[in-house]
C-alpha cells in the first residue's frame, strides 16, 4: 500500500480529518525509524504550520492513538508511531525504548515488551516506560 493511502485510511480508522499538517506530519514520522521531537518535525516540514497547530497536531495523534511518547529530555518529548495493534485513545505501547548514546536517537524496540513489575499496593501504576540507553547499530557502523 502506497505512503497516501495508509496515511488516509489511518486517519479515516481514527475519524481525523485530512488537512495538510497531519497528512504532512505523518509522511515525516513514517519516513524515520526513531522517534521525532516537535523541533525535528517543523524543521522537516515543507509546508509552514504554525507552532500551535504542530503541538494540537502531536497532541491528537497522541490522544488518537497514532503517536506515542517514546522519551523526554532536555530536547523536549520525542514521539513515535504506534504500532497497529494500538487501538484509539488506549496506547498499548508497553515495549523498550533505546537512546543511542551518540546521536540522541530514540528507537522503539517492540519486539522487547516491559517486564512486569509487581508494584505495592497502596500505588496504581498508570504508565510504564522502559529504557536503554546504548549505541544504535547506524552508529556502531561508523
Amino acid at each position: 500500500m502506497d505512503t497516501q493511502k495508509h496515511i488516509e485510511e489511518l486517519l479515516k480508522s481514527h475519524k481525523l480529518k485530512k488537512t495538510s499538517a497531519r497528512i504532512e506530519m505523518l509522511k515525516i514520522f513514517m519516513n524515520y525509524n526513531h522517534a521525532l521531537s516537535a523541533r525535528e518535525v517543523i524543521s522537516y516540514m515543507k509546508i509552514a504550520h504554525d507552532r500551535v497547530t504542530i503541538y494540537r497536531t502531536l497532541s491528537s495523534f497522541e490522544k488518537h492513538g497514532i503517536l506515542h511518547k517514546a522519551s523526554e529530555d532536555s530536547n523536549g518529548i520525542r514521539y513515535a508511531l504506534c504500532s497497529h495493534e494500538c487501538p484509539e485513545e488506549v496506547h498499548t505501547d508497553e515495549h523498550v525504548h533505546l537512546i543511542c548514546e551518540k546521536c540522541s536517537h530514540t528507537y522503539c524496540l517492540e519486539d522487547i515488551k516491559i517486564p512486569k513489575i509487581d508494584v505495592l499496593e497502596k500505588f496504581i501504576a498508570q504508565k510504564i516506560s522502559y529504557t536503554i540507553n546504548g549505541i544504535c547499530n547506524s552508529c556502531l557502523a561508523n
